[in-house]
């Protein structure tokens, strides 16, 4: 007999700070190997970039934004929190991710299973609590050693 039991989401409702980031853009190629392998290379950059300028990539947040058409990833920013002058060069650029209302959906960063939370926290949580995403904002992850935040901004 097989029983699958669902795991309760944890979601927190908190206001977060504009934030500044350094990143590179990731334009996902499904012939280039898993999207896995294509992000964790741009996070790669992204951090030998760091450590090129003098900062030691361990000890900022690690940021990632996803690009998605329909259900489609198509894209990913890569990107660490960095307080620096705005730059923009061919690889890397510089941003503010904006503050706000935020649902923060906490989870293992398990790839077998992220998908599927992430699923799971708009088809059910989001009509449950009644809340409106705000389309105007981004959605963004941050990651840090065996977890992550899926941060999705709130009307």
């Amino acid at each position: 007999m097989n029983i699958y039991v669902v795991q309760p989401l944890h979601v927190t409702i908190r206001d977060l700070p504009p934030t500044m980031i350094v990143y590179t853009s990731v334009l996902l190629q499904q012939m280039k190997g898993s999207y896995n392998d294509q992000i964790r290379d741009g996070f790669e950059n992204i951090k030998d970039w760091a450590r090129q300028q003098g900062y030691d990539p361990s000890a900022l947040k690690v940021i990632g934004i996803p690009n998605i058409n329909g259900a489609q990833l198509i894209g990913y920013e890569c990107a660490l929190e960095l307080e620096i002058a705005p730059l923009n060069t061919e690889d890397i650029h510089t941003k503010q991710l904006p503050g706000g209302r935020y649902a923060i959906l906490s989870l293992e960063k398990d790839s077998a299973t992220i998908g599927e939370t992430i699923r799971r926290f708009f088809a059910e949580y989001v009509p449950q609590h009644q809340l409106t995403v705000d389309l105007r904002r981004p959605n963004y992850e941050i990651y840090y050693e065996h977890v992550m935040d899926f941060c999705v901004p709130i009307q």
